[in-house]
């Protein structure tokens, strides 16, 4: 959980920033007079120091029941010492149906119908999937992209480092790299633009991680890890 969230599903900027809109937004849902931080932390029980820090963060997201499903997922540190739910790099691996088809985006005359992604994992992808058919249809899906598959499981190194990457484990997806690059950022990645909203979503609905929308880069990525 972060501000970010917060902020998402509060329906304001998601700038990460708990600035004073923030706390206005938060100060209306508690029914408080006065949208300052200070008011919310002495509601929510807390020592009323006026600073929105980590305390303030969770008991916010608890008072509201805006608890991310993402928070069970360990984090990527967890996940590289192979000591996690996900065990070691290409283990538990298993092939799921996609409920529509995903073109390779290195070869978009290819179609797959089937990934491979590991298994605590499997029902959370296939579900994203199916809520995007169920959103945007076929024709939007290809319209926005979000057939192109750039891979899932791939036991190998993140780019331009040494560290595991999430894609070796089988819990991180990549969509239509071409237009989301590694190092492309808003409003320049395809991804970044308002359409893509509800996608994102369902995506964190099913606990799934953003790296574009929670660090402005790699936009094609989501995973099933957290990031601290």
């Amino acid at each position: 959980m972060n501000w970010r969230t917060i902020q998402r599903q509060l329906g304001i900027n998601a700038d990460g920033i708990p600035g004073p809109k923030t706390a206005e937004a938060i100060a209306k849902i508690l029914d408080l007079p006065q949208g300052n931080w200070n008011d919310i932390q002495t509601d929510l029980g807390l020592d009323a120091d006026g600073i929105p820090g980590d305390k303030t963060l969770h008991a916010v997201a608890e008072a509201l029941n805006l608890e991310s499903t993402s928070r069970h997922w360990p984090t990527q540190a967890e996940v590289r010492s192979g000591k996690s739910i996900f065990g070691q790099p290409g283990t538990h691996l298993v092939t799921i149906r996609v409920p529509y088809p995903l073109k390779l985006s290195w070869d978009t005359g290819t179609s797959v119908e089937k990934i491979t992604c590991h298994e605590q994992v499997a029902d959370a992808i296939t579900s994203i999937f199916q809520q995007t058919k169920d959103a945007y249809g076929i024709d939007r899906i290809s319209a926005l992209g979000l057939d192109l598959y750039g891979g899932c499981y791939s036991n190998r190194a993140i780019v331009g480092g040494k560290s595991l990457s999430m894609h070796a484990f089988g819990i991180a997806i990549d969509l239509d790299p071409d237009h989301n690059g590694l190092n492309t950022h808003a409003p320049k990645a395809r991804f970044s633009s308002p359409e893509y909203d509800t996608f994102w979503k369902i995506v964190e609905s099913e606990g799934g991680i953003s790296l574009g929308r929670e660090r402005d880069y790699d936009w094609m990525h989501f995973q099933f890890a957290t990031l601290s």
